[in-house]
């Protein structure tokens, strides 16, 4: 890719994967292994820890589901307050009985953009018939989704891909690859092979995001490269978008270092493919 004169200033990007909560009014389950995320994280806490500026685009956060519809109006209240741009993922379970339902209730939010389910931290069915039609009915309505899932479960992303292809999918967190295992071993091999068949679908878009959760670390922008990179190759400059996944990220570092990686990978990208990826991607596949 060219170099280009300048990098752009943090505080002028999108961030396409951004929660924001307080645990006195919502539950999540996942709290009681993790409590010190049982507390008040919001859009002021983000800025004053060195947040992006531009739009936000607001993630459900695998609350309870009894509480996921007044999650989705606690984003769009919190945002609002704040007078901040922002478009809503909220939470649907595809393929549950009650579906349409959850998805009326949350339809009612002028911001909703799309829906989501984390499918990496438990055995959830998806790629069944009832999801397949039910996510044909998200892209009926103009909602995305965002599949939150396993790696080595990016052949069901295909799968439900090629059986929707009017629903705009989206790819968390690069398709949370095997940075543990390290670019050298078999698994990367083999993330890469999913990742580019996923790719293929000219419905699916990728977040750059979550890289030092999956990693278990902070890593360097030479270790962190090879992996965007690919995904950069596989879907081009306009499906892939940056999040932070604040702040899920403070599990092993600051969101500032993550900036500071990314602003030294997107150095040496283009001007027009870091505007894309860090700004305009986010605004049009959320339809902001």
């Amino acid at each position: 890719m060219a170099n280009a004169d300048a990098v752009f200033d943090h505080m002028t990007w999108s961030d396409a994967h951004l929660h924001v909560w307080d645990a006195a009014e919502l539950r999540a389950p996942w709290f009681t292994q993790a409590p010190h995320f049982a507390g008040s994280f919001n859009l002021s806490r983000v800025a004053s820890e060195g947040g992006t500026g531009g739009p936000v685009v607001l993630v459900e956060a695998d609350m309870a589901p009894s509480d996921s519809a007044r999650e989705a109006q606690s984003l769009a209240a919190s945002a609002r307050a704040e007078g901040r741009r922002f478009a809503i993922v909220a939470a649907v379970d595809l393929g549950a009985a009650d579906f349409a339902a959850q998805l009326d209730a949350v339809a009612e939010i002028t911001e909703v953009r799309g829906a989501r389910r984390v499918f990496h931290a438990r055995d959830v069915p998806f790629g069944t018939t009832r999801f397949l039609a039910d996510l044909r009915v998200l892209g009926s309505h103009g909602f995305s989704f965002d599949f939150c899932t396993r790696w080595s479960d990016l052949a069901l992303v295909e799968h439900s891909a090629r059986s929707a292809p009017d629903a705009m999918i989206i790819l968390d967190h690069l398709g949370n690859p095997p940075l543990r295992a390290g670019w050298l071993s078999p698994e990367r091999l083999e993330w890469q092979r999913l990742v580019a068949r996923v790719a293929a679908c000219d419905n699916v878009s990728v977040k750059w995001s979550a890289m030092f959760e999956n990693a278990g670390r902070a890593l360097s922008a030479d270790e962190a490269r090879p992996w965007v990179e690919w995904c950069l190759e596989c879907f081009g400059p306009t499906r892939v978008m940056w999040g932070s996944n604040w702040p899920v990220c403070f599990a092993t570092t600051r969101l500032t270092q993550w900036i500071r990686v990314t602003n030294e990978i997107a150095t040496a990208w283009s001007a027009d493919e870091r505007r894309a990826v860090l700004m305009e991607n986010a605004l049009r596949i959320y339809r902001f």
